[in-house]
């Protein structure tokens, strides 16, 4: 392994072969973006400070992928916030490490034709590998992809808001990523889907091959990125979404507050 690789590898252990071993062993990565630096709390504030740009570049109808290929920036709720996350650390080598209930995605990981061959050596195939299995209730993992948010005081731009509260299960099905807060107000950007990705939906479009959490497939639900505030009145906060006209009264009672796990991302 050549020195190159092993300063890529920043903050991550590596299993060396023994001393003895002259010839060595090949490990072969794929690389979606090289890890040159780590998360530290300097970048966890320009994280924070970036999104609403990042966010803002991701309403734009299309854009260019890193081979020219115009691609749709359509996106269902909490692939949205992987994007930004991912457009994030990409710009400045960060890691990047995200779990499902399928396994732990990471930005640089021992290559696997199963698992790597149809994505592209980039933030977006990074991106879209993660996607196709990571749902709103991933957002949950906490300690392990986020930490909790205790009170609307303490959202940060590029906070999460997991709308949870409103099942009986308490189970996530719904993602807003805020970028624009204060004691008053609080703009999110949020992707969603042109279909409910649940069953019998998903059984039917399953059923001819395809996949509606897949960015890859046809059916992919993804829509384009939408625009919605919360003002508070009183004790509750009221949602507004301009483009749909959607109102909903106290509606922040039934969102859970997240915050990616940056120091995580750091570990094996």
């Amino acid at each position: 392994m050549s020195a190159e690789v092993l300063s890529m590898l920043t903050m991550r252990s590596v299993a060396l072969t023994p001393k003895a071993d002259q010839a060595g062993k090949e490990v072969v990565l794929k690389v979606f973006w090289a890890t040159t630096d780590h998360w530290d709390e300097t970048y966890i504030a320009s994280y924070h400070e970036e999104v609403p740009s990042i966010a803002e570049q991701l309403l734009s109808p299309q854009y260019k992928n890193e081979a020219g290929e115009s691609k749709d920036n359509e996106f269902t709720c909490e692939d949205f916030a992987i994007r930004v996350l991912a457009e994030f650390a990409r710009k400045y080598g960060l890691p990047v490490k995200l779990t499902t209930g399928v396994r732990t995605y990471r930005n640089m990981e021992k290559y696997s034709p199963a698992h790597h061959s149809s994505y592209k050596s980039d933030h977006y195939g990074f991106a879209e590998m993660v996607m196709k299995s990571y749902g709103a209730r991933d957002m949950q993992k906490v300690d392990v992809n986020t930490i909790v948010v205790a009170s609307p005081a303490e959202l940060n731009p590029g906070d999460i808001l997991a709308q949870a509260r409103d099942t009986d299960k308490g189970i996530a099905h719904h993602i807003q990523l805020a970028v624009d807060v204060d004691n008053e107000r609080i703009d999110i950007r949020q992707g969603n889907a042109d279909l409910p990705i649940i069953r019998p939906c998903t059984w039917i479009v399953s059923a001819f091959g395809m996949n509606m959490a897949d960015p890859q497939s046809i059916a992919y639900a993804g829509v384009p990125v939408e625009k919605g505030y919360f003002e508070k009145k009183g004790e509750t906060w009221t949602y507004r979404n301009p483009g749909t006209g959607a109102e909903r009264e106290d509606y922040l009672a039934v969102f859970e507050l997240y915050r990616w796990n940056f120091l995580e991302f750091n570990k094996e």
